[in-house]
């Protein structure tokens, strides 16, 4: 993950600009008070995860619940601190879309402190590839959170956390700050996704 570092961030937070919209601030916040509410995980939490997430993006959600026991036991995991291996990733990104940025927006939701939100943005920043091919590669998503671990273990990070984290009226996680820095960034720079 060369193209991920304190140092980069750092730069890139200097010429930054906050999503300025209250409702993108709220909505996000609001999807994460409800992920944080759900205690017991049932077959209607797997409906309403997956149109929760696939709300804010630009495809159509299709649901997999062919395994729905093993996906909830994974969920539930995952809302509990556990950090997944590739296979356990395969069965979640399974259940909305095959997709790993669906996936990531999940575990994210269910846990911020452990996974962060995956995108083409973010993959364009990491990587500098113009194209999102490879981006559904989960052991480079498990390499992009340990990198994102790293940043934050860092005793100059808390220094970048403020300069994010001063612009909302609630705690975000390291994951959040970094995410907002590359997806900003990269939009902002006017490329297209191909």
């Amino acid at each position: 993950m060369d193209g991920l570092t304190l140092e980069r961030l750092q730069r890139d937070v200097t010429d930054f600009e906050v999503l300025h919209s209250e409702v993108y601030k709220k909505s996000y916040r609001e999807i994460m008070l409800f992920f944080q509410e759900v205690r017991d995980f049932e077959e209607k939490h797997l409906l309403l995860f997956a149109q929760l997430i696939y709300g804010s993006m630009p495809t159509m959600v299709n649901i997999n619940l062919h395994n729905k026991d093993v996906l909830l036991n994974l969920l539930y995991k995952v809302s509990k601190g556990s950090i997944l291996n590739i296979r356990e990733i395969r069965v979640i990104k399974g259940y909305i879309n095959n997709s790993l940025v669906g996936t990531s927006k999940l575990l994210h939701f269910l846990n911020p402190k452990v996974y962060a939100i995956w995108d083409s943005r973010i993959y364009r920043y990491i990587t500098g590839k113009s194209t999102s091919y490879g981006i559904g590669n989960i052991g480079t998503y498990l390499e992009y959170l340990d990198g994102i671990k790293t940043i934050a273990e860092d005793k100059q990070y808390p220094g970048l956390h403020h300069s994010i984290a001063k612009h909302f009226d609630y705690e975000i996680q390291p994951s959040r700050v970094m995410e907002i820095i590359m997806f900003q960034t990269d939009r902002l720079s006017k490329k297209k996704i191909k």
